[in-house]
């Protein structure tokens, strides 16, 4: 019975969560190939604090690591792991070492006490794809395969449903979180531009838009605002049905853009992974009947017209 419902929620191949997993590793590969380690090298390791599981280590292995050199090479072993498991090359290996040293990463890098949450989705996509058969469809591993492994279609339709219940619980945590932590006071008219003036003062983000100053002047209409996006954080749960998808995706990529400009806070991992969300066999069909339909030029019919 649970296995209809999901394949009835999803339909998904391997080819749909090939494409998953080359999205989700490329983005982790994309980002990596375009941050300096070389940069992340020479911070001095004594203002490092290693936190959570990353205390196990002995302080030798960051006392080594945390150097130019050695940071480039640990970049490098990253861009490689992280390109096979985007290509479908040896996946089960190269999934799990990915997942593995994405995780190390982003420990080092947190340690040094700037905490961001835009990857941790992506980060737990990664552990989603890790433990399936993502490697069966639109990989290297697929086309060097002798004999094509039969698996039921809830193998492929469950990880994808997996990951939209994460995407949903990120959003309705964070609905829930700000009505436990200020309750009505969030919808207050002060909150979000006192909140959107502070994070433009700062010098700890990508960009210094100026745009919040203008918030004042309008406070009067913001907790209309305020209030819309808390309820589209609450129905987001509602994007796993076909129906609200549109609407609720396209809702987060005006959301996410208008933080950018107004907070200077971006989440570019985070609209990448709506990705996941497309019907990528559906897609794949539309394009194949596409391509295998006759070329039309323009100004001329493709069959002669009889004369009347």
């Amino acid at each position: 019975m649970a296995q209809g419902i999901v394949n009835r929620l999803v339909v998904a191949t391997a080819f749909s969560l090939g494409v998953i997993r080359a999205l989700v590793a490329g983005t982790f590969l994309i980002s990596i190939l375009f941050t300096s380690f070389w940069a992340l090298g020479h911070l001095p390791v004594t203002i490092f604090r290693p936190s959570g599981a990353m205390k196990l280590l002995p302080w030798s292995v960051y006392d080594y690591l945390l150097r130019p050199y050695p940071m480039e090479i640990f970049k490098w072993l990253l861009v490689i792991v992280l390109l096979f498991a985007a290509v479908g090359f040896l996946t089960p290996v190269a999934t799990k070492l990915a997942l593995l040293l994405v995780v190390f990463y982003q420990g080092v890098l947190r340690s040094f006490g700037h905490f961001n949450h835009d990857e941790m989705l992506a980060i737990y996509y990664l552990g989603v794809l890790a433990f399936t058969p993502c490697g069966d469809g639109f990989s290297i591993d697929s086309l060097l395969a002798r004999k094509r492994r039969e698996r039921p279609t809830f193998a492929y339709s469950y990880p994808v449903l997996l990951m939209w219940v994460l995407m949903s619980w990120t959003y309705f945590s964070s609905a829930l979180i700000k009505i436990r932590v200020a309750g009505l006071k969030y919808l207050s008219p002060d909150n979000l531009p006192t909140l959107a003036i502070f994070h433009s003062l700062d010098n700890l983000h990508d960009t210094h838009f100026k745009l919040a100053f203008w918030l004042p002047e309008v406070r009067q209409y913001l907790p209309v605002v305020v209030l819309l996006v808390l309820l589209w954080e609450l129905l987001f749960p509602l994007v796993i049905f076909r129906r609200w998808r549109p609407w609720l995706l396209g809702f987060g990529i005006v959301f996410h853009l208008a933080t950018l400009f107004l907070m200077n806070i971006f989440f570019p991992f985070q609209l990448a992974m709506y990705l996941v969300f497309i019907d990528w066999d559906r897609l794949r069909a539309r394009l194949g009947t596409s391509a295998s339909s006759p070329t039309r030029q323009v100004g001329l019919d493709p069959e002669p017209t009889p004369l009347s």
